[in-house]
């Protein structure tokens, strides 16, 4: 991860203080959004961790930007309590407490409701996207998944991050 400034510590911290939105709920401190939401794009695309691309970055900036609404944050930070209820009902286990069988089934149970649906959807979405990404953005500095994919970035290359 980048927390080389004091700016970008603040974006790496954002979700971890969205633990806050739990507080009525029975949930509360014990869902990690940010550690949930990483594990979730791992279950969902394991390779993108085996070709070093920090798929946790890439959404901590799509979170930051100005053009993500702020109902689409909160949805994404919902689906992190719905997940963890849905595990709860399940397993009696939060998901990331979980066996990776047993977070596959989750998975696959959610994946079967409309929000579930659209939420795993833009997970998978972020992920595709950081893999993808150019080596500026810090998610994929080795090139490794570009590489895998067979991807060739346009020219010219960002000499900056834009997000």
């Amino acid at each position: 991860m980048i927390l080389n400034t004091r700016r970008n510590f603040f974006k790496q911290s954002f979700l971890g203080g969205a633990v806050l939105l739990f507080c009525n709920s029975s949930l509360y401190g014990a869902a990690e959004p940010l550690k949930t939401l990483t594990l979730v794009q791992e279950d969902l695309f394991p390779k993108a961790k085996e070709l070093y691309v920090d798929t946790a970055s890439y959404l901590l900036l799509i979170l930051d930007h100005s053009r993500i609404t702020a109902s689409y944050k909160e949805f994404l930070r919902n689906g992190v309590q719905w997940l963890h209820e849905e595990s709860l009902k399940l397993h009696g286990k939060l998901y990331y407490n979980l066996l990776e069988q047993e977070r596959q089934e989750v998975l696959q149970e959610i994946s079967e409701y409309g929000w579930g649906e659209s939420w795993v959807d833009a997970l998978l979405t972020y992920t595709m996207e950081a893999l993808r990404s150019d080596a500026v953005y810090g998610v994929n500095k080795r090139d490794a998944a570009q590489r895998w994919l067979g991807f060739r970035a346009g020219l010219p290359r960002p000499k900056r991050a834009y997000l």
